[in-house]
């Protein structure tokens, strides 16, 4: 039976739900973790099952994304003040039964919420420590919740387990390996690879030159479609990467015209203008090409209000100048196809 619980709104929260439940799993063993999208077999009761799985008193890692706090019903209501709603009944089961919570701070969010002010269950998350998992620090928080697993009794399983006190190197099961976050989520995708191979990620840090074909630095065009590109520049550091864009005009793009409504009936101004930016993790294999995966926010521009939250997943091209991958945005719930080309340096 799992001994880890992954609690996670859909809207924002699958992407980073998928990423943690592999690197987990690549730790302790995939059996060892509980996802519903992967572990939930066809024609059963997905309620039933999920109840079972709480029973066992499985440790619930309960990913706060501004989705699961904030989302709304039909009727306007908080999908979490609702009995029936699926995230509150499994944080509802994993108390009742006595289980270990763990709230993790997922993007999006500056600040674990007052919990007093959250209805029941949630009003209980205050009872127990947080963590963060932000997309552009995953590796650091994800070390940090291992090592409290690890105090909190969780031990490998089968190729994970563990020799003389070090951790054997880990291996993701074949129904897992090939997801990496979409972002996302909320992750604030979140953010975090979930469409690339799993793998055990050498650390970008000795790469150093913007020249060199394993380096991202410098700026680069994004096409999206024949008549959408971006203009975005990147900045790597070690196995961190930052990108910013150049302000994108967004007032004639009709899947912008809904969102430009609500922006002018709320603020009373126009939206034409909006620009990317994000952090996020640069990896690869020795001898495989570079793999980046950035946590992104759209925000206004002028004004930086945040506008939507998704994620970008590319791979380096062998001679450097090209990347393919996915866009995704969390307002979409939608991945598309992405090429980048190395912008040349003016003279």
């Amino acid at each position: 039976m799992a001994q880890l619980f992954i609690s996670y709104r859909t809207s924002d929260g699958k992407d980073k739900a998928t990423a943690l439940a592999r690197d987990l799993g690549a730790l302790f063993g995939d059996e060892q973790v509980f996802l519903d999208k992967d572990d939930l077999r066809a024609g059963v009761s997905w309620r039933a099952e999920i109840a079972a799985t709480l029973r066992a008193r499985p440790v619930l890692l309960l990913l706060l994304t501004p989705e699961l706090l904030t989302a709304i019903d039909g009727n306007g209501r908080l999908r979490i003040a609702d009995p029936a709603d699926p995230v509150r009944r499994e944080l509802s089961d994993a108390l009742t039964g006595g289980a270990h919570v763990i709230p993790l701070l997922c993007d999006g969010l500056d600040a674990p919420p007052t919990a007093a002010d959250l209805p029941e269950p949630f009003n209980r998350i205050g009872e127990f420590t947080w963590r963060p998992l932000r997309a552009y620090d995953w590796q650091h928080d994800l070390a940090r919740l291992v090592d409290d697993l690890r105090a909190l009794g969780i031990v490998a399983a089968g190729p994970a387990a563990t020799n003389g006190g070090q951790s054997a190197t880990p291996t993701a099961s074949a129904r897992r390996r090939w997801l990496v976050p979409a972002l996302a989520g909320a992750v604030f995708a979140l953010g975090v690879g979930w469409y690339a191979v799993q793998r055990s990620p050498t650390t970008a840090a000795a790469r150093t030159s913007a020249t060199d074909p394993g380096d991202v630095t410098g700026a680069w065009l994004a096409t999206l479609a024949t008549d959408e590109t971006l203009s975005l520049s990147l900045r790597q550091s070690g196995d961190q990467v930052e990108l910013n864009s150049r302000p994108v005009a967004i007032s004639r793009r009709a899947d912008w015209a809904d969102y430009r409504r609500f922006w002018r009936e709320r603020f009373g101004s126009e939206l034409d203008f909006v620009t990317y930016r994000g952090k996020g993790s640069a990896s690869s294999l020795p001898g495989d090409r570079l793999v980046i995966d950035i946590a992104l926010q759209i925000v206004s521009s002028p004004g930086d209000t945040l506008t939507d939250t998704g994620n970008l997943h590319a791979t380096l091209g062998a001679d450097g100048t090209t990347m393919t991958g996915t866009l995704w945005l969390n307002s979409k719930q939608a991945e598309r196809p992405l090429r980048l080309a190395r912008t040349p340096k003016s003279n």
